[in-house]
């Protein structure tokens, strides 16, 4: 390959910038002398005599970046060999500018039909030369870029595609995207596999009519008009627990996590839906033994306070026992008054006989000082009564405490929840620790009071157990915005920053054999986190512990399900 000057050219490899490459073509060596003279410094220029020559060089390399062609050439003109270069694929897209001597219109006009970007008339000026190439040059370095943007961004696209379905192939969890109409327009495989359906029976249907059981399809409705026209629900952004519908009619449980998509107008939606069948069977089971290890923390918390309750229950069964058989004697004294008072009456009203039974009977009635007889005995059937309603209280506390299914949520006093319990623990504190009470002013509040009463069973048993010696114990209670709390500090031994960390991992306990399970505050943390709230520690070394148990008044998780607060009188 020669250049204008007629040299043969070589290979510079170690130009850091190679010059752009513009091929003349012309059978006048006159033109291909100006032509190279003008570009040669900011160039690369090849020289064609002919229309032929000029082709075996297109096609060849280093590939021209332009061509400046002359029209009027004999043999193959500059029509005929742009026409050659547009049927080439390899040529087709170098620019080419027509350089002529003929400026009619219809020349001009044939010219750029078959694809020439320019014209250059002669004789030349070279401004115009120079900047027309300057100019095409440039474009065609635009149109490559994008060309080559183009490529990359194809490729890119194939790339992400091929792992986006690779990904969405393995995972384990259905995908799936519905149009601005609901239609189900993505349908992974582990879709094929949740719902029965292959993606081909899919794809095109509407979602909602296909997937979700009759008693969601109402509300599916609303949703899905809602959606189309903002892109929000009560779903979007969300992750819920709902039913699903399986090819076969049957229902499973599902967990569903919904977003929005704003494609060109319109939204568009994409669900990841997991089968928490197991999951749900597992919690069942997870349900159970908790159910039974608050039970068994019950039981454990009873045999503890046994000896306490039995006392408790003691003490009125005895005086009790006690007043009835001061009961009994005082009925059989009533009984012999009765009877002398009887014979006096069936002696008749006159005569000796009759005399003599009555002062008889009189002499009984001083003799068994029935004017005593009858203040004590009202005493006596009061206390009774006082005893009896003692041990019933008793009874009935420790019958709610350990019933087992009691497990409803409902509107409930803690205040009251808080008396019930210190009444069950009422041994095992009075006799070294002074209970103060600062109730302040607490709404009724949305809970299972039987799981709470347990934590208050704990806290309260825990803080006598801290005192060594006589100390107090102090209860404070009230709200604060959405929240009651009940705070039960004690004067005790307090509890070492080490050991803090670890109070409410199960089965840990730093009392003696005997004396605790290690389950006390492990279980009333699990039932607080149940009802959402939480369970604050302070303590100091030397001086005492406070835990302070906080819950929200009402479940705002389940809002929807709570009734609403009682009202107070």
């Amino acid at each position: 390959m020669q250049n204008w000057m007629g040299d043969t050219m070589a290979a510079d490899d170690t130009a850091p910038m190679p010059l752009p490459t513009i091929l003349a073509v012309d059978d006048d060596p006159g033109n291909l002398g100006v032509l190279g003279r003008l570009l040669h410094r900011d160039y690369d220029v090849l020289a064609a005599p002919s229309g032929e020559r000029a082709l075996q060089i297109a096609a060849g390399v280093p590939k021209p970046d332009l061509i400046l062609l002359d029209v009027m050439m004999p043999g193959m003109d500059g029509y005929a060999v742009l026409a050659a270069l547009r049927d080439n694929p390899a040529t087709r897209d170098i620019p080419v500018i027509f350089v002529t001597g003929l400026n009619s219109p219809e020349d001009e006009a044939r010219g750029l039909e078959l694809g020439a970007v320019d014209y250059i008339a002669k004789p030349y000026n070279p401004a115009i030369v120079l900047a027309r190439v300057r100019t095409h040059l440039e474009l065609k370095h635009a149109r490559d870029w994008l060309a080559n943007q183009n490529v990359y961004l194809e490729t890119e696209l194939a790339r992400r595609e091929a792992t986006l379905h690779s990904v969405t192939g393995a995972a384990r969890d259905a995908i799936i995207m519905i149009d601005d109409q609901g239609r189900i327009a993505f349908w992974n495989p582990a879709a094929e596999s949740m719902f029965g359906y292959p993606a081909a029976e899919a794809l095109g249907r509407e979602l909602h009519p296909l997937l979700a059981p009759a008693h969601y399809q109402a509300a599916a409705a609303q949703g899905l008009a809602q959606f189309r026209r903002s892109g929000t629900g009560a779903a979007v952004g969300k992750t819920l627990e709902l039913e699903a519908l399986h090819k076969d009619g049957k229902e499973f449980p599902v967990e569903i996590s919904f977003a929005a998509i704003r494609r060109a107008e319109s939204w568009w939606g994409v669900a990841i839906v997991r089968d928490i069948t197991a999951r749900k069977a597992v919690d069942e089971q997870l349900a159970q033994a908790q159910s039974q290890l608050l039970q068994a923390d019950k039981l454990a918390a009873i045999g503890q306070l046994a000896a306490g309750v039995a006392h408790e229950i003691n003490n009125p069964i005895g005086f009790v026992s006690s007043n009835m058989t001061s009961l009994e004697s005082y009925v059989a004294d009533i009984l012999a008054l009765l009877d002398a008072f009887e014979a006096a009456a069936t002696a008749g009203p006159t005569g000796p006989t009759s005399a003599a039974a009555l002062a008889k009977a009189q002499a009984m009635k001083q003799e068994k000082d029935l004017g005593f007889l009858r203040a004590d005995l009202g005493q006596l059937i009061a206390e009774s009564h006082d005893g009896l309603q003692r041990v019933r209280k008793i009874v009935e506390d420790l019958k709610g405490f350990a019933h087992a299914e009691d497990a409803s949520w409902k509107w409930a006093d803690l205040h009251s929840g808080l008396e019930s319990t210190l009444n069950m623990v009422k041994n095992e504190l009075k006799y070294h620790c002074t209970v103060h009470k600062e109730y302040g002013e607490m709404p009724q509040v949305w809970c299972v009071p039987a799981q709470l009463n347990q934590v208050f069973m704990n806290l309260l048993v825990n803080a006598g157990q801290a005192i060594e010696g006589k100390g107090n114990i102090h209860l404070t209670t009230g709200q604060q915005g959405k929240e009651v709390f009940i705070a039960i500090a004690d004067t005790g031994i307090g509890i070492p920053p080490q050991i803090q960390q670890r109070l409410f991992d199960p089965f840990f306990t730093t009392k003696p054999v005997g004396k605790g399970t290690g389950l006390g505050l492990s279980v009333s943390n699990s039932i607080v986190q149940k009802h959402h709230g939480r369970i604050e520690l302070h303590s100091e070394v030397g001086k005492g512990t406070t835990f302070t148990v906080w819950l929200p008044i009402t479940q705002e998780q389940v809002q929807d399900a709570v009734p609403p607060a009682p009202t107070v009188p």
